[in-house]
């Protein structure tokens, strides 16, 4: 799925912004999510709550944050770096103060239909190359009807109950509903691994391993199940090897 933001304080310029991009589907081989927000503030509050976006369309005139404002929220977290950002405006004078935030393209408004679709197809195509390059270390996670995407190196381990996972990470907990196995399919397996039936753990932060348990840095206890005991210290073994 490709992320795309539309940023815009008028909500029929980011109405017709939104049905252009909807209308490229065909063009692109991911499903297409567009997200609205009408003011600076929505979007810089978007992004505090982990939201990440392939593709960013962002007005630059707008009441209280403006776009360039915005922009440099969105470029601050280094994680952002691969966000094609595109602003959209009726005056052209900003190039300067544009330069910082490392637009991909500039859009005048009113949106000229050709123009827009001109550059929304190699923004979308990008957007697939850089997801199948594996330049996006992260663990796709649907909550509230958003795609949270979580960086692995975050993620401590995950906690499997009846279909519904608890991912830990250093900074807190989410949750959300899912199979652990086809997580697992999601995970680097050089240093993600399966403990138990009901957990995968990152192996960064493994403190000490036996036949029968983890402890890992944050002061969790977890189970190894006698089913996985061996290929689990196995897997700790070469990963420990690697980083020699």
């Amino acid at each position: 799925m490709i992320h795309i933001a539309v940023c815009d304080d008028d909500p029929q310029a980011a109405g017709l912004i939104e049905n252009l991009i909807l209308s490229g589907q065909h063009y692109c081989e991911e499903t297409l999510e567009v997200s609205l927000f009408y003011s600076g503030e929505s979007f810089a509050e978007a992004l505090q709550h982990g939201c990440i976006f392939d593709l960013v369309y962002m007005d630059i005139e707008m009441e209280g944050m403006d776009g360039i404002t915005a922009g440099q929220m969105l470029r601050g977290d280094d994680e952002n770096d691969f966000v094609q950002l595109m602003y959209i405006s009726s005056h052209e004078q900003y190039h300067l103060q544009l330069f910082d935030v490392r637009p991909s393209g500039f859009i005048k408004k009113p949106v000229n239909q050709e123009v827009f679709m001109k550059k929304l197809i190699p923004a979308l195509q990008k957007a697939v190359r850089t997801r199948q390059n594996g330049k996006l270390n992260f663990l796709p996670v649907q909550q509230k009807g958003k795609e949270l995407m979580i960086p692995f190196r975050e993620i401590v381990y995950l906690e499997s109950r009846i279909r519904r996972i608890t991912l830990v990470t250093k900074e807190g907990e989410l949750q959300y509903y899912g199979v652990l196995k086809e997580e697992a399919g999601k995970l680097p397996a050089s240093y993600f691994t399966r403990i138990h039936q009901s957990y995968i753990v990152n192996l960064y932060y493994v403190k000490e391993i036996s036949a029968k348990r983890i402890i890992l840095l944050n002061g969790s206890e977890l189970p190894v199940s006698e089913k996985n005991s061996l290929t689990v210290r196995k897997a700790y073994l070469s990963f420990r090897g690697a980083l020699i």
